[in-house]
């Protein structure tokens, strides 16, 4: 299948900013620089489930932005059974992390190829503070009308008014946009749910019953009519 869209909407984390291997880099300096007795197959694992399991928790509502900050490394240190200082370790991360700039692979130049023909827009449910600084790092932000996060709007995805909010700065319909990103969920059920076309990125072949899928980005120049 086709699309033709007047506007594009990505997300960004594991879309097109590379999240897992920049904060792998970090934590793996981190350890370094903390003189943790880690392995670091189980050290990534143990990351990646509870700052998985607490993004679900925020993106639901459950938990607010400084609890994901406050508890995050708290656990990780604790499930580790190491010693350390949790909070100054979470602050440096999260000053060393969004200044990493491992994008997904072909993300840049997909992105600077379609913003010559299409307007592109970030839809996020990271923090202001943080997306900034990572957009700007990777050299991507001119190729983007707006960065719309989830603090700007005041809800998260999926909850329809983030889309519906997404659509009323674009100044287009439901049915005029493409939603493309990683997350079941948040982008491609929460686009479909608010009446807007979208592919699920899907580069790990994960099985879903979700009816567009694309493993690599470049895929996104073929089933674009208007491009």
């Amino acid at each position: 299948m086709n699309f033709s869209p007047k506007a594009l909407f990505f997300d960004w984390d594991h879309t097109l900013w590379d999240h897992d291997l920049n904060a792998k880099e970090v934590l793996l300096d981190l350890a370094v620089e903390y003189e943790l007795a880690i392995e670091p197959l189980s050290y990534w694992a143990t990351f990646e489930k509870i700052n998985n399991g607490l993004w679900d928790q925020y993106a639901a509502g459950e938990i607010s932005q400084a609890e994901l900050r406050e508890t995050r490394f708290v656990r990780f240190f604790q499930e580790l059974r190491v010693e350390g200082p949790a909070e100054e370790f979470g602050d440096k991360y999260l000053e060393r992390a969004p200044r990493k700039t491992n994008l997904m692979p072909g993300a840049f130049e997909v992105i600077q190829d379609l913003a010559a023909h299409f307007p592109l827009y970030i839809l996020t449910n990271g923090f202001d503070d943080i997306q900034y600084v990572k957009i700007e790092g990777a050299g991507m932000r001119s190729f983007f009308q707006e960065i719309i996060t989830s603090q700007q709007v005041g809800t998260k995805k999926p909850n329809p008014l983030f889309y519906e909010y997404a659509l009323e700065r674009a100044g287009i319909q439901p049915g005029e946009a493409l939603m493309i990103g990683d997350h079941v969920e948040a982008d491609v059920r929460g686009a479909l749910n608010a009446g807007i076309p979208a592919i699920h990125y899907n580069p790990f072949s994960v099985e879903t019953d979700l009816p567009h899928e694309i493993q690599h980005l470049d895929e996104l120049r073929s089933l674009l009519k208007n491009r």
